[in-house]
């Protein structure tokens, strides 16, 4: 059910709700809540004394929602392909004035928050409150009672999304562990493309094939914030070093290269240098450098006749043998298989 700004349903909505019938539908566009408020750590409102009954006004301007139905949530949880990853509501809040919610048991879904504008705050788990300014990502596990709002004098715009699946949280583990707070201005636009698109997708109707087609673009969504990510200066670094240096391995990869070599060219000590290159690629130099090697060794087993000894020693490999353990090791058959498996 999607509710649009100024239309006759969500102008005359006026819900009253009794304990959390659809915890996600709760939390969308709550303007008034029933209780006292207090200011919370000068960036809100917060409620002192929580009630079970919710009043939802008109919502906010240019806001979306969509809240996809117990139904279709329980067949894609049955469906191979969406069972791992599934989105259950998604949607938009513009300049979210009173944005409030409080789940004391946490949420069924794990839910995905991103400001593009304003502020807002959230507490995990009793943590401190933690602000919440444009370009922060907010992750908020599963079952995990959590609490957030908008702050009241600039009240944040956030971009949302509930996700359920049997591998859902494998998904968000990546970005929790790496603490991932934020989204890089250079993926953002990219990042918010797919999310439309998701949403658009869902939006055309309540079928399996939308929400196998949302599934598949929220893995590749998560992909992309878990993907050779890291924060702040250290991204930026890590990236750097390791695209220098990768260059630097292709134009290199008839001979061999030491990690002192790879770190004076990058201008770093060795132990940083290997720090920023595996934060960057998942992998220290030297097994990235020859995974390289490995990989342009199948381009020759593919379009040349060379033996597999002129091979070794054209990329630098002393030992022909050494060559052919490591091949079979990264490739998972010998050279001699590789050439002869039909491929394409």
């Amino acid at each position: 059910m999607m509710y649009l700004p100024n239309s006759s349903a969500s102008a005359s909505l006026d819900y009253t709700l009794h304990h959390e019938y659809h915890d996600d539908f709760v939390n969308a566009c709550i303007s008034v809540i029933d209780s006292p408020i207090l200011p919370h750590h000068n960036t809100s409102m917060r409620p002192y004394k929580r009630t079970t009954t919710l009043r939802k006004s008109v919502g906010f301007p240019m806001q979306k929602l969509l809240v996809l139905p117990d139904p279709l949530l329980a067949e894609a949880a049955r469906y191979p392909v969406t069972s791992g990853l599934y989105v259950t509501d998604i949607g938009y809040f513009h300049e979210a004035d009173h944005h409030y919610r409080d789940r004391p048991e946490g949420c069924a879904s794990h839910i995905l928050m991103y400001c593009v504008q304003g502020t807002g705050w959230y507490e995990l788990d009793g943590s401190k409150p933690h602000v919440v300014h444009a370009g922060d990502l907010v992750i908020l596990p599963a079952h995990m009672p959590h609490v957030y709002g908008a702050n009241a004098a600039e009240p944040w715009s956030i971009y949302w999304i509930h996700l359920r699946g049997e591998h859902a949280l494998t998904y968000i583990e990546p970005l929790m562990s790496s603490k991932i707070s934020a989204i890089p201005p250079s993926k953002a636009p990219k990042w918010l493309e797919l999310f439309h698109e998701c949403y658009d997708a869902l939006e055309t109707g309540y079928s399996l094939q939308a929400m196998t087609y949302a599934s598949q673009i929220m893995g590749y969504m998560l992909g992309m914030l878990a993907y050779g990510q890291s924060t702040g200066v250290i991204m930026v670094s890590s990236k750097r070093a390791a695209e220098q240096s990768v260059q630097y391995m292709l134009e290199h990869l008839e001979r061999a290269v030491t990690l002192k070599e790879l770190a004076a060219q990058a201008q770093l000590s060795a132990p940083h240098y290997s720090q920023l290159f595996k934060q960057a690629t998942g992998h220290s130099p030297i097994d990235y450098f020859l995974r390289l090697k490995i990989q342009h060794s199948c381009r020759y087993l593919d379009f040349t006749d060379w033996t597999v000894k002129q091979i070794s020693s054209e990329l630098g490999f002393k030992d022909p043998y050494y060559f052919s353990r490591l091949f079979s090791k990264m490739m998972g058959r010998s050279p001699t298989e590789y050439r002869n498996k039909t491929k394409g």
